[in-house]
């Protein structure tokens, strides 16, 4: 009798152990689904339903902060790791070093009375030159930093005083990033008052990074090959109707200024990806994985006129 006591309560143990996996497994493709279409706006997806967040509503502030912003990545190449190889160590030393004499303790500052933010929640996140295929990685030069501080610059160049922060705000922690770089806003807000437009600076994601995927993220301005870009709006802001209006004006300005350079403006339902801490708050995204850096890059001059003529 002692024995066979023994040997259930070993079955129960290991039905305990094995329920959870398998569950998790059978359902796994829906679940990711469900969690990316409900945070962060990289990847899409079929079948949304994003109902069944609504939950979350009510949640305190600081939960907000962390759950709605969770990006779960679909496929091993968008893994975020920032495990680099030797190559991608030495292209991210010296991206530093040629960005060093600008920048005092990971912050550059073109005026003693800026107007505008840019910074990057996911900073980690690097375009298709980057090594091995790893497209989250401390390879700054082929990053989405780059992106920003060529922008820095193209707006500066127009008049505006600019702060530019490469701090990394999605590692050691991924989940935490949105939280991470709320902090480093309300950091510098808070020691440059003159700052009105916050400008968070991303690139999409894409599961398949090939020349189709490319060719979806990319357009013909003036003979030249440039990434898209396209504004995300968080529907949970405060200042949602401010951060909407601004989002849809400059996709609008931007195409037809530039035809075709700008995608429709994404609303998220459940976000808000600190939009309501500055009196402008935008997100904007600069091509995707499978887009070049020079691609990307190429499309700054473009969206720095935007901006100019936007906000000007």
């Amino acid at each position: 009798m002692r024995k066979k006591r023994i040997k259930a309560k070993l079955l129960a143990c290991v039905l305990i152990c094995m329920i959870p996996t398998t569950t998790f497994a059978m359902g796994k493709d829906d679940f990711f689904r469900y969690l990316i279409d409900s945070s962060y706006p990289e990847v899409e997806t079929e079948d949304t339903n994003e109902d069944k967040d609504s939950a979350s509503a009510d949640d305190k502030e600081n939960s907000e902060e962390s759950s709605d912003y969770i990006k779960v990545h679909v496929g091993e190449e968008n893994i975020p790791s920032l495990n680099t190889t030797d190559d991608e160590s030495n292209a991210s030393e010296e991206s530093i070093l040629a960005l060093s004499n600008q920048y005092k303790d990971n912050v550059r500052v073109t005026s003693s009375s800026p107007r505008m933010l840019i910074y990057h929640t996911h900073s980690a996140e690097t375009y298709s030159n980057s090594p091995s295929g790893n497209y989250h990685s401390e390879d700054i030069k082929n990053s989405v930093m780059q992106v920003g501080s060529l922008l820095t610059t193209e707006l500066t160049n127009k008049g505006w005083g600019v702060i530019h922060t490469t701090k990394y705000h999605d590692y050691p922690s991924y989940n935490d990033s949105y939280s991470n770089s709320l902090s480093t806003v309300k950091s510098i807000l808070s020691q440059y008052k003159s700052v009105d437009i916050a400008i968070d600076l991303h690139r999409d994601a894409v599961t398949e990074v090939n020349d189709k995927s490319n060719a979806s993220y990319t357009t013909t301005i003036n003979g030249e090959k440039v990434a898209q870009f396209c504004f995300v709006v968080g529907m949970k802001n405060e200042n949602v109707d401010k951060v909407m209006k601004i989002a849809t004006d400059l996709t609008n300005l931007a195409n037809e200024k530039y035809p075709g350079i700008a995608k429709p403006v994404v609303e998220k339902q459940y976000g808000r990806y600190n939009q309501y801490v500055a009196e402008n708050g935008i997100l904007i995204e600069v091509g995707c994985n499978a887009t070049s850096v020079e691609e990307a890059s190429a499309s700054v001059k473009y969206i720095a006129d935007v901006l100019d003529s936007y906000f000007k």
